[in-house]
């Protein structure tokens, strides 16, 4: 038998081959849907579009389906990168995969539209990093462009330990996890352990244990809202759940709808 003791791992690296097992109840499709329904909402002209975070790509996949969208994905783990390419040459997508950080957006394209969704905004832990996101999403932007992201909340997180702690399973490529989660109301943050044990084929020993450690920022709309008005881009909307109707300090989870506005 390996050896069994834990060792500690960077974010979505061993995550990655239990990331689709651990996200199986979140409906993508809805979630691509919302996305195209913002984009013709706000961009119906958008073609080229960017993804920051995309995981293991099953919304721009998704997206991909409606053979209208030019997409570009990226995430900054190659091992996430890597399970999208494979699901993409599986169903046969147009999509281009590319392992990068967001904050280090390194692409000549300009886009006419950039979305990152599932709360990726919430691993920033500073106004800094924030204001650092949107100057390198102004870089691959065309004047005019639009750039959707979303973020989770204090009320959701205060929900969301009900349901997420103590979470555990077991997926189809022999790994099984066990979830801790916790909410520090007073710093803001929300912390999700997951403890990862690689098992072999028959699902009997443990050949490798992991640690991975997920912290998240919590905002406020009017966090956010102040963060944004710093920037470059103009606030179209935010937006409650995946609906058109106006966020507020109740909302669990909002929806930042901005457009560019090139500077002289």
């Amino acid at each position: 038998m390996a050896n069994t003791q834990f060792t500690y791992e960077p974010i979505y690296s061993v995550l990655a081959h239990i990331y689709d097992t651990l996200m199986e109840d979140v409906n993508y499709e809805d979630w691509a849907d919302y996305i195209d329904q913002l984009i013709q909402e706000h961009a119906p002209d958008a073609k080229n579009i960017l993804e920051l975070a995309c995981g293991t790509g099953s919304v721009s996949l998704l997206l991909d389906d409606l053979d209208f969208y030019n997409l570009t994905s990226t995430d900054v783990s190659p091992t996430m990168i890597e399970k999208a390419r494979e699901k993409a040459i599986k169903k046969g997508a147009n999509v281009t995969f590319k392992t990068m950080d967001f904050l280090n957006i390194d692409l000549r394209e300009e886009f006419d539209l950039v979305f990152m969704v599932f709360d990726s905004l919430n691993y920033l832990h500073s106004e800094e990093e924030i204001l650092k996101l949107h100057d390198q999403v102004a870089r691959v932007i065309k004047p005019g462009g639009y750039f959707i992201y979303d973020f989770t909340t204090p009320r959701n997180s205060r929900k969301a330990i009900e349901y997420l702690h103590n979470e555990e399973g077991v997926s189809p490529n022999h790994y099984r996890y066990y979830r801790t989660s916790d909410f520090d109301a007073k710093e803001n943050i929300h912390i999700n352990e997951f403890e990862i044990e690689q098992l072999d084929k028959q699902h009997k020993n443990i050949e490798q244990r992991f640690v991975e450690v997920h912290r998240q920022k919590i905002y406020t709309l009017d966090q956010v809202l102040s963060i944004a008005e710093k920037t470059d881009f103009q606030i179209q909307g935010y937006y409650k759940g995946f609906t058109l109707q106006k966020a507020d300090n109740r909302s669990l989870r909002i929806t930042m709808v901005l457009q560019w506005q090139k500077t002289q």
